[in-house]
């Protein structure tokens, strides 16, 4: 026998047979089960090591499950400076950043433009010595920009990572984020290069009259020069971390909590909004330095030169407002490709043109109240006029009927007149009606709203006062009656006496 149980003196010369299983569980002890012929072990012992196990899991559970202890305020506080310092820290390097973006980027693009100018006068528009010298440093402020991007990109990155509380930055790479991060790289990496000989800047030689290029020709340089156009986005970037809605720590904790972000285009709405024409007038300025120097540079005489800049500026002005006289017409499909994206262009800034407009002709709440009361003085004028004249006819043709049983001609013109005045008048009541509508605007209602509110806690306030002293009154009344009942209990006392 086994030390764990022990055998009844009646089961002693039975046949025993033993046989040992092992119950899993680490917490669990293994017991051994002893089978005789006739019983199992007792019930007593498999509920109390099922107890046990149970126990002992419900101690396991418990222990996983428990949440863990909360950290100190000092460390919550500790980790929020943190976090608002490297924000801050974070911000001012993307500020920097964006500068020097853009001011590579633009160098690039004028780069560009001087060394197009340099080669439109070149045979099939080939390189000279000073290209071949500007053409490297566009390439350098190139690289510089790319890897201004990616550190860009990186800063960006740590900034959300410290805003959204991630331990590692990687978190926000997400595929979106990486196609933008390409797109970008690929936009900003397409520069014009070397490709022809360098020729020397005296040996300039034009195309003969009878030379011209075919309707498919674009010059190399053009055709990589262009897309560095768009690298513009970067200025919209630098705007975007020098205005006062990014800088301004509480503008920006007010738009997290109510998920707007503070982009170009929510800029550009705002900017729109307040300085419309200033903003109309800049983006019209720029849109047309560079669609008349595009135009100049796809588009050729029948000499094979390009076009000059003040021919390309009118091409530019009729294209732009959709006139296209015929005089001037683009040459190559590049210039086709640019004329039918200015012609877009042109039918968009016409129709912020006219909402502008029609901004600006719109009354302010002064003036409107000025043109109302005016208008109201008139028409009550006008009313009281047309009343004396509805008095004053009915009286002559009530004073003709009693005179002339038989209606007269003349009876019947002042008749007139009566129906005419009394058309007058309801004209009159009509647009008075009309005007006092037009006056009220949602400024006047939400005064209205406010005024209401408070003479409505005003009254409710006096109701709560009333209340109170009719509560007052109530008791001195109950006093009173209870005073006349005491004394009339004292009286019949007396009387009884």
């Amino acid at each position: 026998m086994t030390s764990h149980e022990t055998v009844p003196s009646s089961l002693s010369n039975t046949p025993i047979t033993l046989i040992s299983s092992i119950h899993s569980s680490q917490d669990c002890f293994n017991p051994v089960i002893l089978m005789t012929s006739n019983s199992i072990r007792s019930v007593s012992s498999k509920r109390s090591t099922k107890k046990k196990c149970s126990i002992n899991l419900s101690h396991k559970i418990r222990r996983s499950f428990t949440r863990k202890p909360r950290p100190p305020v000092e460390l919550i506080m500790t980790d929020m400076s943190y976090r608002l310092r490297t924000t801050k820290f974070l911000n001012i390097r993307l500020a920097l950043v964006s500068d020097g973006m853009c001011l590579f980027g633009m160098l690039g693009i004028i780069l560009m433009i001087v060394d197009n100018e340099l080669t439109f006068n070149q045979v099939h528009d080939n390189d000279t010595r000073t290209t071949w010298i500007i053409k490297p440093i566009i390439s350098f402020t190139t690289i510089i920009l790319l890897v201004l991007i990616f550190y860009y990109h990186y800063l960006d990155l740590r900034l959300y990572a410290v805003q959204n509380s991630l331990q590692d930055y990687r978190v926000g790479l997400t595929k979106t984020k990486i196609c933008l991060i390409v797109l970008e790289l690929l936009i900003c990496a397409i520069h014009p290069v070397p490709h022809s000989s360098p020729e020397l800047e005296s040996e300039e030689v034009t195309l003969d009259s009878s030379e011209s290029y075919s309707f498919s020709y674009t010059a190399i340089d053009v055709g990589l020069g262009l897309p560095m156009f768009a690298r513009l986005y970067l200025f919209g970037r630098s705007i975007v971390f020098h205005s006062h809605l990014v800088r301004n720590i509480s503008l920006r904790s007010i738009s997290y909590l109510n998920q707007v972000s503070i982009n170009f285009f929510f800029l550009m709405k705002i900017y729109l909004q307040q300085w419309p024409t200033r903003c109309l007038m800049t983006c019209c300025t720029i849109i047309f330095l560079i669609g008349s120097w595009s135009l100049r540079a796809c588009s050729y005489k029948s000499s094979g030169e390009h076009l000059a800049i003040f021919d390309a500026m009118w091409l530019f002005i009729i294209t732009f407002t959709t006139v296209g006289y015929g005089d001037l017409y683009p040459s190559s499909y590049c210039g086709r490709a640019i004329a039918t994206i200015i012609g877009f262009i042109g039918l968009l800034s016409s129709a912020l043109l006219i909402s502008v407009l029609a901004q600006k002709l719109l009354l302010t709440r002064e003036e409107k109240y000025v043109h109302t009361f005016v208008s109201n003085t008139e028409l009550a004028k006008e009313r009281q006029y047309q009343a004396a004249n509805i008095v004053k006819f009915a009286i002559k043709v009530w004073f003709l009927k009693r005179q002339n049983k038989a209606p007269s001609i003349r009876c019947i013109q002042i008749q007139k007149k009566l129906f005419q005045s009394i058309y007058h008048l309801k004209e009159i009541k009509k647009q008075q009606r009309n005007s006092t509508d037009n006056c009220i605007d949602l400024h006047e209602l939400v005064t209205i709203q406010q005024n209401t509110n408070m003479q409505i806690e005003e009254t409710v306030q006096h109701m709560t006062e009333i209340k109170c002293e009719m509560n007052k009154i109530q008791i001195e009344l109950n006093n009173m009656i209870l005073n006349m009942n005491n004394l009339q209990t004292t009286l019949n006392i007396l009387l009884n006496k």
